[in-house]
């Protein structure tokens, strides 16, 4: 009986699985999703976390915080830099 020999010389060392690292996962703003009022990104203000019965909320494992109603009603990131560059210049 013939015995197969490997091809690449000495035997392969046994496949080791590397431990997953799972991205952290930003926050997600409730209800806007980090979004003013004209769907523009707006100043990004939230930092409460959204907490029901004393449990912090998720959506698809993301944290959910509270949208602070000033960002959204107020202008964008595009436009307060818009009013600064008028301002200097």
């Amino acid at each position: 009986m013939d015995i197969q020999h490997d091809l690449f010389g000495a035997a392969l060392a046994p496949i080791v699985d590397d431990p997953i690292t799972e991205p952290a996962l930003l926050p997600l703003a409730a209800p806007c999703g980090f979004r003013n009022r004209k769907n523009a990104p707006c100043q990004r203000l939230a930092y409460r976390p959204l907490r029901c019965d004393g449990k912090h909320l998720t959506s698809n494992g993301r944290p959910l915080l509270h949208c602070v109603m000033e960002c959204f009603n107020g202008p964008s990131a595009e436009d307060l830099a818009v009013q600064l560059e008028k301002a200097i210049g």
